[in-house]
């Protein structure tokens, strides 16, 4: 089945002349409209012999058209200058700076709704590319886990740059301050400036497909763009082969994962834990540490005591238990006095645990502490 092809947009600096045109126009106006002021105010200096006080009060009343009637310009002279400067200058150039304005704001709104804005970002973390399959699900989820953390990242803002979202982010993503989007592509300057690369906390590199070894090519080419610019912040990249591991840790990754759809807690890990992504990796993998469940009887023991044992013993790492009634507990605190049915541990290749040999080691501990 063939693909479509993508569409490139323009580079982000074609898009900034209307909003650069609509600054200049706000900017004419307001400076129009202040010498106008001044040249009304020494007219009624000159022609109405008014102080400079009531000058100003009557130039700033006429051109707002509130017309308080305290003070008028009576000579022929000094009506005239009203009629130029006020009524047909002064109150069109208010105009076309207040419409200006309001334009201005609308296309502001409506070009950070579609991603099409140039965000003042600092100490952010810039996501580059998303998922090919619903995105904004993926994303949603692992933003979601990200501020939820222990690590303090709850208000940290998020950028993503992509070009998966030509209409705007979805609804779930569209209503959080914290995120914003960039419409842009890797591989153009203009966009990475516009992302606040340089001035980021953390740079995530996702796999467009989770499945396609061409993904690591692209990987590798935004990771050598990033480096290539001096930047040297922390970048976790998706990793789809694991035999590109080692050419991405090259070309400049701090940490490298595998695109896990339905788990997004592992990006999170790498960006608030450095280190934890590859101790949770090794346990999707039958070659590394795998957490495996031990049907034992424990009754009333000290979790501290048992877990101590477990170690000396060198059964493995107890990282939790499960009741009587089978509920699991995952880091218990040391204090705590354990009965369950089974043990959840940590094993290694090189241990060889069952559940006969931790059974008596926990009779023999249980019968010591009877002693």
């Amino acid at each position: 089945m063939m693909r479509p092809a993508r569409v490139r947009t323009r580079p982000l600096r074609f898009r900034r002349s209307v909003v650069r045109d609509l600054r200049n126009r706000i900017r004419f106006a307001l400076v129009g409209l202040l010498v106008l002021i001044g040249l009304h105010v020494a007219a009624m200096i000159a022609f109405e012999g008014l102080s400079l006080g009531e000058a100003v009060w009557l130039t700033f009343t006429t051109i707002t058209t509130t017309g308080y009637g305290d003070l008028s310009a009576k000579t022929p002279t000094g009506r005239a200058a009203t009629i130029v400067l006020i009524y047909l200058s002064g109150i069109f150039l208010l105009t076309q700076a207040g419409g200006a304005f309001f334009e201005f704001r609308i296309l502001r709104r409506e070009r950070k709704r579609r991603g099409e804005w140039r965000w003042d970002m600092r100490d952010h973390i810039v996501f580059v590319n998303a998922p090919a399959d619903e995105p904004g699900d993926y994303l949603r989820r692992l933003l979601d886990q990200l501020h939820r953390s222990h690590a303090n990242f709850a208000g940290v803002p998020s950028l993503i740059l992509t070009e998966a979202f030509p209409d705007g982010l979805p609804p779930d993503l569209e209503d959080d301050p914290l995120i914003v989007q960039l419409k842009g592509r890797f591989d153009d300057p203009a966009a990475l400036e516009a992302a606040g690369v340089d001035h980021a906390r953390v740079l995530v590199i996702l796999a467009e497909q989770e499945g396609e070894r061409l993904s690591d090519s692209r990987t590798f080419d935004i990771i050598h763009r990033l480096r290539e610019r001096g930047i040297k912040v922390r970048i976790v990249a998706e990793c789809v082969d694991d035999l590109n591991r080692a050419r991405l840790k090259r070309a400049g990754a701090s940490a490298i994962v595998r695109p896990l759809r339905g788990y997004p807690e592992m990006i999170v890990r790498a960006i608030v834990a450095p280190g934890t992504e590859w101790i949770i990796e090794r346990l999707f993998s039958s070659e590394g540490d795998e957490c495996l469940r031990f049907d034992v009887t424990v009754a009333n023991i000290v979790w501290a005591d048992v877990v101590s044992a477990i170690l000396a013993g060198n059964f493995g790492t107890p990282v939790g238990y499960a009741d009587e009634e089978g509920m699991p507990h995952s880091n218990p605190p040391p204090h705590r006095v354990v009965t369950a049915q089974a043990l959840f541990v940590l094993v290694g290749e090189t241990q060889r645990s069952t559940d006969a040999a931790l059974q008596g080691l926990l009779d023999t501990l249980a019968s010591r502490r009877k002693v």
